[in-house]
């Protein structure tokens, strides 16, 4: 149905044919082109039609034949600036990289004429509309050099627009501005670009107020709530996702249901992702819950068949809060709406039109599947898992977003090795574990110690766990070696930047020496299992963390035993034994604690006190035979340690 604006601007193009059927000059002719491709242009922003844009197009093409550069300058510019409008609409439609584009380069032509000192507001009007061109084309290539290019661009009108003078343009290119600082803090120097985005943005509510200018007051609360979530990510998490969570009610106080649906949504969402965000550095299901109901009032909105879009988007969000509360709370039925979320948002995003949202899909597939692999149908889920990560590694390249596709690598490994645990067949396994290796390796190329130390030390573990699964079934004293190096690397590492996970690496080490020792240098590679094991437990102390000391002193009591075959038998023995009997009177004390609470966990806890007390029999009845034998040993074995 067409509004009156459209009627008029139909009769205005007949009378333009009709017109272009006299006789006329070159000149006369051009005049009308362009006026058809103007007529054209207001037509296509209401009515979104392809072949009005063309239509446009092609008079100001016929136009510019006459209109050239060389014989008249002011009018080919003034058609090379409607042709920049024609083409950054019509990337809003479709080819969006492309036509930003033809639009910059029709604007850049534009101000080969319009230049600073002879057309200062012309000059200014198309800096502004070339950073918004250049911070779009940003999201999706060459981020820097078009991030850079949409700062310059803006900073260019600030030159001519300022807040006494021209106010309502100084606020709307300040604006600009600081959407291309948040463009560029998602790639570079988060903290920085972030605060110089919120420094834009406030300058320009010292123009935009709630009552003079709601609707633009309320746009820039908006980006403001979007930065500070930006922000939160590199510092004072909780404080800046605060700060969003005020500058979203500040806006939603202009943004209705009735006055904009639209962009009431927008905000809802931003809101939700405020409580989300928060959630996940408080804890709790509180936020959890209001970040479910401000997606929901987006929803209310965001219908499949109007805002299809929008809509993926918001249930992409969704399966993020769901993963969240599955985390604290009734984890399968979680996992599983994460999932439905997940796929309700892949009905619309693809990887050829929509990379990023079609990834954050996929991710929330892979923590899904993997989630519930830990609870039921291992090997399934974790083969369902490794395909959503899979899908989701097609939209990330080293050039491009080289810390998305490090993190995706990891993911990748860390599922290689939960698939590999489900294996019947030492070939399958062997080909997890050498895919996990290799996942490791690929985000090791990112992940370099000096920029990304935490990074780093975590994928040398995921490392460890290939390697040390891999030396179970093939080339045994290699890949125990390889885990070994690994394993020294992140213990190196961690002992700097983390007490928790340097206990944990130094436990992996302890174990790959164990198990290197049962194949070669027993004494020498018992003793540095002794040695990481007694030092993880400086830190996990049966005060501080009872069950990963028990499981730690069941592991160096092995250890001792182990080394008791070849050398101070005695001596190494009454030490097994002491670290087991430690080790039993932590599991019986926390299953006792657990069963009093009326807590799942104690039948698991009793379940690990028997075994650790079996353990502690037969060591007792080996020593005092003084029976030495391999079947002894394996008596005690791996599977009960």
């Amino acid at each position: 149905m067409k509004v009156e604006g459209d009627a008029e601007y139909e009769k205005a193009m007949k009378v333009c044919e009709r017109m272009l059927a006299f006789e006329m000059d070159n000149l006369q002719r051009s005049n009308i082109q362009r006026k058809m491709g103007d007529i054209c242009l207001e037509i296509f922003r209401q009515d979104k039609n392809l072949q009005t844009c063309e239509r446009a197009i092609q008079a100001y093409r016929e136009a510019l034949q006459f209109y050239t550069l060389e014989r008249y300058p002011n009018p080919h510019a003034k058609v090379m600036r409607s042709l920049g409008f024609i083409y950054a609409e019509l990337a809003n439609q479709r080819d969006r990289a492309e036509n930003l584009r033809l639009a910059i380069n029709s604007w850049q032509k534009a101000l080969a004429v319009f230049s600073e000192a002879s057309a200062p507001d012309d000059y200014a009007s198309l800096q502004d509309e070339l950073g918004s061109a250049f911070r779009k084309l940003a999201e999706v290539e060459n981020r820097l050099e078009n991030g850079n290019s949409a700062i310059v661009a803006c900073k260019n009108a600030l030159r001519i627009y300022d807040l006494k003078d021209r106010p309502l343009e100084y606020a709307k290119v300040l604006t600009n501005l600081g959407s291309a600082y948040l463009t560029m803090a998602q790639f570079l120097d988060r903290e920085v670009n972030c605060n110089h985005a919120i420094i834009s943005y406030q300058n320009a509510l010292r123009v935009y107020s709630p009552d003079r200018h709601p609707e633009q007051y309320a746009a820039v609360k908006n980006n403001l709530a979007i930065t500070y979530l930006s922000l939160s990510e590199a510092v004072d998490k909780a404080k800046n996702c605060r700060r969003a969570l005020q500058s979203c009610s500040d806006a939603l106080l202009i943004r209705t249901t009735e006055t904009r649906p639209e962009a009431y949504a927008a905000t809802q969402n931003n809101l939700g992702n405020a409580y989300l965000d928060l959630a996940e550095e408080e804890e709790g299901l509180e936020n959890c819950q209001r970040a479910l109901e401000s997606y929901e009032n987006a929803l209310r909105i965001y219908s499949l068949e109007d805002f299809p879009k929008p809509y993926a988007t918001t249930q992409n969000n969704l399966g993020n809060v769901y993963l969240t509360m599955g985390q604290s709370r009734d984890r399968l039925s979680n996992c599983m709406k994460a999932i439905r979320a997940a796929q309700e948002a892949l009905r619309i995003v693809t990887l050829e039109d929509s990379p990023g949202d079609y990834a954050e899909a996929q991710g929330t597939l892979w923590l899904a599947y993997l989630t519930i692999a830990e609870i039921e149908y291992r090997a399934e889920n974790c083969l369902l898992a490794l395909e959503a990560c899979q899908e989701r590694l097609r939209v990330y390249s080293v050039a491009d977003q080289p810390l998305e596709y490090a993190s995706c690598q990891k993911d990748m490994a860390i599922t290689c090795s939960m698939l590999a645990d489900t294996e019947i067949s030492a070939e399958a396994k062997a080909i997890d574990c050498k895919r996990g290796v290799n996942a490791a390796m690929e985000a090791l190329r990112i992940y370099n110690e000096k920029d990304h130390p935490m990074e780093h030390a975590e994928t040398q573990i995921l490392l460890w766990a290939a390697y040390s699964a891999l030396a179970e079934v093939e080339e045994r004293q290699e890949n125990c070696r390889k885990a070994i190096d690994a394993s020294l690397i992140a213990v190196r590492i961690l002992d700097k930047i983390s007490p928790a996970e340097h206990a944990d690496a130094l436990k992996n080490l302890g174990y790959s020496f164990i198990t290197l020792a049962e194949n070669v240098d027993k004494a020498e590679n018992c003793k540095k299992a002794i040695e990481a094991y007694e030092k993880a437990l400086q830190y996990h102390t049966s005060e501080r963390a009872p069950l990963e000391a028990a499981e730690i002193l069941r592991d160096l009591a092995f250890a001792y035993f182990t080394l008791s075959e070849v050398e101070d038998r005695a001596e190494c023995g009454k030490k097994a034994l002491k670290a087991y009997k430690k080790a039993f009177k932590i599991y019986k004390g926390m299953a006792e604690e657990l069963e009093e609470a009326n807590d799942p966990a104690a039948d698991a806890t009793r379940d690990l006190a028997e075994k650790c007390h079996r353990s502690l029999e037969s060591c007792k009845s080996i020593l005092k035979a003084g029976r030495k034998s391999r079947t002894a040993n394996q008596e005690i074995g791996r599977s009960e340690r």
